[in-house]
């Protein structure tokens, strides 16, 4: 409204042009003067209004005490039935939105989170696409050295790259590089087809799977996803041809620029100076590797042993304790954990 009144008052053009030229309805600018006018609320909610006031303290505590899921929370619909007189379903579910958005960052505060000490131990690979809107979505395939959190080139392109596509590429990377003993992934269906574990097998490098349906598990990947789109937005947006053209040259610029951004978690110094300091990355022999794969092997199976239970996913969830407590007992990765703990986590997030 002041917008309008200044460019009225500097042109002296009709209220209707001016309108017409900030595509501003007559109709909606006549209401709000009137309103204004009239020392009304300036813009309205839509739908019913509500005639009983409500003690927004009740409310609060009420949508504490659902059961909040990871993305729903149940009891909302019983909720609302109890206010509707009160409360808008729309305000109503921004509320418990709010509430449980609080609690996911509440939890993810108090995880316990790896520390990656020794480059080249450990990969971490994930794909992901960045929606360009009219022009389209181009498609990564990220892997990442987690100790020295140095990105090698990423695969790009217009469409989401098949299996061998990823095998290729990962086999090229570690050509060049080196072979890690751990290759974290997603349970992506193209991350576990046979031509990639065949390069994994080739290789002797040893497989670490997410859980299902838990991406945090793989959350340095998942970081330096959003590291990499961000760079490369930046990119894009100084591109004067098609960028899906030349997609290749800005995802590898973007990588570029940060293998060389200096960062605090490795004392200062970049990625790349990391990931290339001479006698810091331990190699392994096949044999060496073998060694490794039985001694995880007989952690997994003590474990089994223990739990008395049996099935694919009790398997994996050994795979992954084992792996961690070998390269924990190496000095590869050192846990943290938060020791106080909120004692209002829902059930889904509560710590075993």
């Amino acid at each position: 409204m002041e917008i309008i009144e200044e460019m009225k008052r500097r042109t002296k053009m009709p209220y209707k042009m001016i309108c017409e030229a900030l595509l501003l309805p007559v109709g909606s600018f006549n209401r709000w003067r009137r309103r204004i006018r009239e020392n009304l609320v300036l813009i309205k909610r839509s739908g019913p209004k509500k005639v009983q006031p409500f003690d927004c303290s009740v409310l609060d505590a009420e949508i504490q005490s659902l059961d909040h899921g990871r993305k729903r929370s149940a009891g909302t619909t019983e909720l609302y039935r109890r206010h509707h007189f009160e409360v808008s379903r729309r305000e109503l579910g921004r509320m418990v939105e709010r509430v449980r958005q609080d609690l996911l960052a509440d939890h993810r505060r108090h995880l316990r989170r790896i520390e990656w000490v020794t480059p080249g131990v450990v990969w971490a690979m994930d794909g992901t696409q960045y929606d360009m809107g009219l022009i389209g979505k181009i498609y990564l395939c990220n892997t990442q050295d987690l100790g020295s959190r140095y990105k090698f080139l990423p695969l790009a392109g217009g469409t989401y790259p098949v299996g061998e596509q990823i095998a290729e590429h990962l086999s090229k990377s570690i050509d060049r590089y080196g072979a890690p003993l751990v290759l974290k992934r997603d349970n992506e269906g193209t991350m576990n087809q046979l031509a990639v574990n065949e390069v994994l097998r080739e290789f002797f490098i040893l497989p670490l799977n997410s859980p299902r349906d838990y991406a945090p598990y793989n959350g340095a990947i998942e970081e330096s996803q959003r590291e990499l789109k961000e760079c490369l937005q930046e990119k894009l947006a100084l591109a004067m041809s098609d960028p899906l053209d030349h997609i290749a040259a800005y995802a590898e610029s973007a990588v570029n620029n940060l293998n060389h951004r200096i960062r605090a978690c490795l004392n200062d110094r970049t990625s790349c100076q990391m990931f290339f300091q001479s006698g810091i990355k331990p190699t392994f022999t096949r044999r060496q590797r073998r060694k490794v794969y039985d001694s995880i092997m007989e952690r997994v199976e003590r474990i089994l042993s223990a739990m008395k239970q049996s099935g694919q996913t009790i398997t994996e969830s050994a795979w992954r304790i084992a792996v961690e407590s070998w390269l924990r007992s190496r000095g590869y990765i050192r846990p943290h954990i938060k020791t106080k703990v909120s004692p209002n986590f829902p059930p889904f997030l509560a710590h075993e």
